[in-house]
């Protein structure tokens, strides 16, 4: 049986199964696109869930951490760019 933890998140990412989905893979669930997963992007440096986009709309003026460390990081980030979803198949 597969838990969250044992799912190996991109970058510093969260990763957990959708709670809409549940394990089902619903083609037409808009939070996770039938992956049956959801992604949650972190702090690039520090993995903190807690950052803001700095304009408050888009990644355009980047983003910070807000809870933990202070980083500052733009959308090209690597460490931002590697935190992606998997595909629906």
């Amino acid at each position: 049986m597969n838990h969250p933890a044992a799912l190996t998140p991109p970058g510093r990412a969260h990763v957990e199964r959708c709670p809409d989905c549940q394990n089902h893979r619903d083609p037409d669930c808009p939070d996770c696109g039938g992956t049956g997963l959801i992604v949650y992007r972190a702090c690039p440096r520090c993995g903190d869930l807690g950052w803001a986009y700095r304009n408050g709309r888009n990644d355009t003026a980047g983003m910070t951490c807000q809870l933990s460390c202070g980083y500052t990081w733009s959308a090209d980030d690597p460490g931002w760019m590697v935190q992606q979803g998997p595909t629906a198949a």
